[in-house]
């Protein structure tokens, strides 16, 4: 009984199976405020925001979009001169209209705020190129 139940399941996957992409990741906060920056906001006035901040990624010098998932973005973004690796992460709820941007160092105690000059560069270019 037990094999069969399984072997239904195991059918009804393949039949329906779920969306390959995620419908909204939920990013982490920042838990070291030297070294990350996070910022959230508005983007009712804006038709495809995702789409527009990845514009905006692959034109930013040393970042590399590592992951596309659905409304999610994950990029590297590679210091020029000592090559430290920052993670920026990019979430978007179509639901609320709400844009989340996460940039963190991967490495070290402290990143002369660069992480929220990033964030900060991004959504101006966001906001400003409508």
């Amino acid at each position: 009984m037990k094999t069969l139940f399984l072997g239904i399941l195991f059918l009804v996957g393949l039949i329906f199976p779920s969306p390959s992409y995620a419908s909204h990741v939920e990013l982490k906060p920042c838990l070291e405020i030297k070294h990350c920056a996070r910022a959230e906001w508005d983007v009712k006035e804006l038709n495809k925001p995702l789409k527009e901040v990845q514009t905006i990624l692959e034109n930013i010098p040393r970042t590399e979009i590592v992951e596309i998932d659905g409304d999610y973005i994950h990029a590297e973004v590679t210091s020029k001169i000592m090559k430290f690796v920052d993670d920026l992460e990019v979430s978007y709820s179509p639901d609320t209209d709400k844009l989340v941007i996460r940039s963190e160092s991967r490495e070290g105690i402290g990143d002369l705020g660069v992480n929220q000059k990033r964030v900060d560069l991004i959504k101006t270019q966001l906001l400003f190129s409508n």
